[in-house]
């Protein structure tokens, strides 16, 4: 089971970034792009979101 991390707006916009480099920020994006929105693991979500300093995120499980 993966998570993506996204916005807690009513309208839902993905954190996009890359896990290997958290120096380069994110962007939000408007689509899920799966080549895009990386796919992790529910701890490893939390800490990127964290490095990447989001004071509020969700996740979203993939199955």
């Amino acid at each position: 089971m993966s998570y993506v991390l996204a916005t807690t707006e009513n309208v839902v916009r993905w954190y996009a970034f890359d896990p290997t480099d958290i120096d380069k920020g994110f962007e939000l994006v408007s689509e899920l792009d799966l080549r895009k929105v990386p796919q992790l693991g529910k701890d490893d979500a939390k800490r990127l979101a964290q490095l990447l300093g989001l004071k509020t995120w969700r996740y979203v499980k993939l199955r």
